[in-house]
């Protein structure tokens, strides 16, 4: 296992018990290139003796989980998927066996989500070609909002989704509820192909396809009323609203950076006045499915799609590219270009040490401002 983290150490479990802490003081100047760490002394790695179906969690010394931890180690032999039986034996997998009730797999992969628990599994079941993706524990009024979402919008309009099968209520093993009362589990189909994340070099060829797709949704929002907008209200917090909330923060908190506090209160009003477009609202490359084979894409996890500021989820699939590249990508409106760049920069400041202060960052502020001035000039 190997990997970097910015921080002096991290700590490594398995199933849910610590098992060693590392320093993150290794050599890896590919990190250093990207300009994301100061210096090239943060990789760490270790050793671990692992059983197929363990999962093994990554964390910084505040328990902050590192990206793509937590992950499951699988044998060989389980590459298509763990056996079902292991779900009745793993400290982990009790709300997956509870599943076995209401859809008898005999194979399975737990998936994972933002906080590192188990919020997912992809079910094989015998005499069935296609996997399905099962999404546990949702909220019953997030099931009703998500059915809707898919079955009156997305998927009569044609957007790239995987299809939503059914809803059920099971009952767990356990003391603990899944799917009772105020809860349920979502039955997808499961997308085909590779996370866009996972693609390599070239990802940025299947932006045009991306972008296609965010077009078709902004058309099918600019359709819907406003008893649409109030039904598609999620219980999950906006990515966009927290992003704003933090930098509007900082715009409060600084004392040192005159100049960079005003220019944060302005574009946080400059950005909330761009037009609301329906978004999928977590279009991180993740979220993006690649069929290399059929040049087909789905968009899934649809859970804070809602009506954001053009340009959200164009910024945030481009999260991490510089913000001159992103927008040369964008093209588009200058509206949608205002939108990617300005974005970029509050990503940027969340994920560059460095970079408020730096030549990049100023380029970034003089674009957003002309990007303004232009639309003003064109309003009048």
């Amino acid at each position: 296992m190997a990997g970097w983290c910015t921080a002096p150490r991290v700590v490594v479990s398995r199933n849910g018990e610590p098992l060693i802490t590392l320093r993150c003081d290794g050599e890896r100047p590919d990190v250093a290139a990207t300009g994301v760490a100061a210096d090239a002394g943060v990789g760490f790695q270790a050793a671990l003796r692992l059983t197929s179906g363990d999962i093994v969690r990554v964390t910084s010394e505040g328990g902050w989980p590192l990206r793509h931890s937590p992950w499951c180690y699988l044998a060989e032999q389980d590459r298509e998927g763990l056996p079902a039986a292991v779900a009745w034996h793993h400290p982990e997998y009790a709300d997956i066996a509870a599943l076995h009730r209401r859809v008898p797999f005999v194979r399975f992969r737990p998936l994972f989500g933002r906080l590192g628990q188990v919020s997912a599994v992809l079910l094989v079941c015998a005499g069935e070609k296609r996997p399905r993706v099962a999404r546990l524990a949702v909220p019953r009024r997030e099931a009703r909002r998500l059915t809707r979402l898919h079955h009156e919008l997305l998927e009569p309009a044609g957007v790239a989704c995987a299809g939503l099968r059914e809803v059920l209520a099971c009952q767990a093993l356990g003391s603990e509820p899944l799917g009772v009362g105020r809860r349920r589990v979502l039955v997808f189909d499961v997308a085909a192909g590779t996370p866009l994340d996972q693609y390599g070099a070239g990802w940025e060829n299947w932006l045009p396809a991306v972008a296609n797709e965010l077009s078709r949704l902004v058309a099918l929002g600019a359709t819907q009323g406003r008893w649409r907008r109030w039904r598609l209200a999620g219980s999950k917090p906006s990515l966009m609203g927290r992003l704003l909330r933090e930098a509007l923060g900082d715009a409060l908190r600084l004392r040192d950076g005159v100049s960079e506090s005003r220019f944060l209160g302005w574009l946080v009003m400059t950005l909330l006045r761009l037009p609301r477009v329906l978004s999928h609202g977590d279009l991180h490359r993740e979220n993006v499915m690649v069929d290399a084979a059929t040049g087909g894409i789905t968009l899934i996890d649809w859970d804070r799609a809602g009506y954001l500021p053009l340009g959200f989820d164009l910024a945030l699939l481009m999260r991490g590219l510089p913000g001159e590249k992103a927008e040369r990508l964008t093209g588009g409106s200058r509206a949608q270009r205002l939108g990617v760049v300005g974005f970029s920069y509050l990503f940027q400041r969340l994920d560059r040490p460095g970079f408020v202060g730096s030549q990049q960052a100023r380029a970034l502020q003089r674009r957003c401002r002309e990007l303004a001035g232009a639309l003003s000039t064109q309003a009048e």
